[in-house]
C-alpha cells in the first residue's frame, strides 16, 4: 500500500437513469461510450482515470488545478456533442490509499459525497480544490458548513459552475442538453420558458413539474 497526498474526483452524468429510461438503453449505451472518451481524452496527462462507475468515473490527479482543468476539458468535450447530459462531480484533495491500482480513504469518500450535493452543471469541492479553482479564474460560491453523511464534522463546501446557465439548455425530465429551435418542445411555468428534447418529455413534465423541478 501506498499513502500520497493526491486530488480525487468523480464525475458523473446528471439524471442519466431518467435518460437511459426514456431514451432506451441504445441511446444511454452511446452517450456512456462518449462521455468515457472525453474523460479520457481530457485526463491525458493531468491524472488517471481509477475506474468507472455507471454513469460516472474517479479520477486521480496529481494536484487540484490539474483536476480543475480535467474537469473543464472534459465539460467543453461534451458541450461540443449533441444530446449529451450535463456534467457534475465533487473535488477533494488529501491522503489516499493506493492499492491493486484503486484509491481508498477519507479522501475518497468525501469526493463521492461531495459529487452526491452537486445539481447539473456543477461541482462541489473542498477549500484547497477551490483556491485552486479562484486562482484559475473560476467563479466560487462558499456554501458554509454543511453536514455530509458519515462524517462527524460538518465539512466547508464550495460551489463551481461548469456552464454559465444562459448557454445551457438542459431538459429538466430526462437530463439531456438542447439547442432550442422553432419547433422544440416547451412549457411556459412561473413565467419561465422550460425546454424539451421531446414531447414524451414534455408531457412527463407537465404531468408533475415540481417533481423535476425539485428532485428529491
Amino acid at each position: 500500500m501506498n499513502a500520497r497526498p493526491t486530488t480525487i474526483m468523480f464525475l458523473d452524468l446528471s439524471r442519466f437513469t431518467a435518460l437511459n429510461d426514456i431514451h432506451g438503453d441504445e441511446t444511454a449505451v452511446g452517450v456512456l461510450d462518449q462521455f468515457t472518451d472525453a474523460v479520457r481524452a481530457a485526463t491525458a496527462g493531468a491524472g488517471r482515470v481509477v475506474k468507472t462507475l455507471g454513469d460516472g468515473v474517479l479520477l486521480a490527479c496529481p494536484d487540484p488545478a490539474a483536476a480543475i482543468s480535467v474537469a473543464d476539458a472534459t465539460s467543453h468535450r461534451l458541450h461540443d456533442l449533441a444530446d449529451m447530459p450535463e456534467l457534475t462531480g465533487g473535488i477533494t484533495t488529501g491522503t489516499v490509499i493506493e492499492r491493486d491500482g484503486d484509491v481508498l480513504g477519507t479522501t475518497v469518500n468525501l469526493a463521492a459525497r461531495l459529487a452526491d450535493l452537486a445539481p447539473s452543471g456543477e461541482l462541489r469541492v473542498d477549500e484547497t480544490t477551490a483556491r485552486a479553482a479562484s486562482t484559475a479564474g473560476w467563479q466560487v460560491e462558499p456554501l458554509g458548513p454543511v453536514e455530509i453523511r458519515g462524517f462527524h464534522e460538518p465539512v466547508t463546501v464550495f460551489g463551481l459552475l461548469l456552464c454559465h446557465p444562459t448557454d445551457c439548455v438542459t431538459d429538466p425530465v430526462c437530463g439531456m442538453r438542447l439547442t432550442p429551435g422553432s419547433n422544440t418542445p416547451q412549457v411556459a411555468h412561473n413565467g419561465a420558458t422550460v425546454w424539451f428534447c421531446s414531447p414524451s418529455c414534455q408531457q412527463r413534465f407537465k404531468a408533475s413539474p415540481d417533481r423535476y423541478l425539485h428532485p428529491t
